[in-house]
């Protein structure tokens, strides 16, 4: 078995996906670490909360994290950049990404992805995450690396008034004025365990330092009331529920494409979690009849796609489709046996509105 495909098939051992005597054996034997990691994670959060361990403080008057408690696949991008939008027309705004798994992050000094004129450089290099921020965000400033101290000072002596700290619920050793978390609807609590038994990355009761929680695939209001009340012993944050919403369809081009009902297209993708993709394209309309699903943030060979896309065609599919991150790890001029489409997608607020609004005025408040 493959690396990459070792790597999908845990994540749905752990998801409870995968059943039989060889997944609980898995579960099993990844529960002592899970002990270990939990405990790690417990005493590092009580040296910060203790004042052990020094936090750097950027000279910035507004500074956001977004982040969450598990691992992927909750709807962070996409909370960022609803976070961002908020300030992004009237404030120099400055966003500072890991880039997770590109080579960026392995610099030894924060890269300067955008100066307020988009991407500057290719998603490969970057990451795919602060690619697309970059790219919709054109003017605001995207700072990518590990060193989240360093990043934060360029930033401030590039005059930012708000910074945004992309997946930073858990990069304590900088401070920050607010916290928004982003919770999975439908697996709010990570399966229950830290890394790797479960999706955990740290307690529960972490949650206690959120300012605000964005509750993500939030399927109708009895849903949302049902778990916002088990939040609710372990934060004081107000909550919101959000979903994701299909804005358009477009090609490599970036032009807006209108497909009728229930046409036939192949979904690939190397996101967190795939199956909410597909839940997406199933409720605008289309019909995925075939799938070819990686490792979030793995790269794209075109040899493979094209594969995947001979074999779509001949299930029927017109088109073969993935996500926006996805498709900014593509070349614009990419050629395979079948057109490629992508989603672009946005979350709506669907309940919580006033105290989204709340939160807005407070945060504003330290910027004046």
């Amino acid at each position: 078995m493959k690396l990459n495909q070792l790597e999908l098939y845990l994540i749905d051992v752990i998801r409870g996906k995968k059943k039989g005597f060889i997944p609980f054996v898995i579960k099993i034997l990844f529960l002592p670490m899970s002990w270990l990691y939990g405990a790690a994670v417990t005493v590092r959060n009580w040296l910060y909360d203790n004042g052990w361990m020094r936090r750097y403080v950027p000279p910035v008057p507004l500074v956001i994290s977004v982040g969450n408690i598990v691992v992927g696949g909750t709807g962070k991008t996409p909370t960022t950049l609803m976070v961002a939008s908020a300030f992004y027309k009237r404030f120099s705004l400055a966003i500072l990404s890991r880039g997770y798994r590109s080579k960026a992050e392995k610099l030894e000094e924060p890269l300067i992805l955008s100066e307020g004129n988009g991407p500057l450089f290719p998603a490969s290099y970057c990451g795919d995450e602060p690619y697309l921020l970059a790219q919709r965000l054109p003017f605001a400033t995207v700072i990518v690396g590990g060193n989240r101290k360093r990043a934060a000072i360029l930033a401030a002596k590039r005059g930012a008034q708000v910074i945004l700290l992309d997946d930073g619920f858990q990069h304590r050793s900088l401070a920050r004025d607010f916290d928004v978390v982003v919770i999975d609807a439908r697996d709010p609590f990570g399966q229950g365990h830290f890394l790797p038994r479960g999706l955990l990355r740290e307690d529960i009761r972490g949650l206690s330092r959120a300012s605000l929680i964005v509750l993500n695939h939030v399927k109708d209001l009895s849903e949302f009331n049902a778990i916002k009340a088990l939040l609710k012993p372990f934060t004081s944050a107000s909550v919101i529920a959000t979903v994701s919403e299909v804005q358009s369809i477009r090609d490599l081009k970036g032009d807006k494409v209108s497909l009728p009902p229930q046409t036939q297209v192949g979904m690939f993708c190397a996101i967190a979690n795939p199956d909410y993709f597909k839940i997406t394209l199933e409720q605008a309309g289309l019909n995925v009849v075939n799938e070819s699903v990686m490792p979030d943030h793995d790269e794209f060979i075109k040899s493979k796609l094209e594969l995947f896309a001979l074999e779509s065609e001949q299930k029927g599919a017109k088109w073969i489709i993935c996500t926006e991150k996805d498709c900014t790890k593509l070349e614009n001029h990419l050629e395979l046996s079948l057109p490629i489409l992508w989603v672009q997608m946005d979350l709506r607020m669907i309940e919580g509105q006033g105290d989204w609004l709340n939160f807005l005025a407070k945060a504003e408040e330290k910027i004046y």
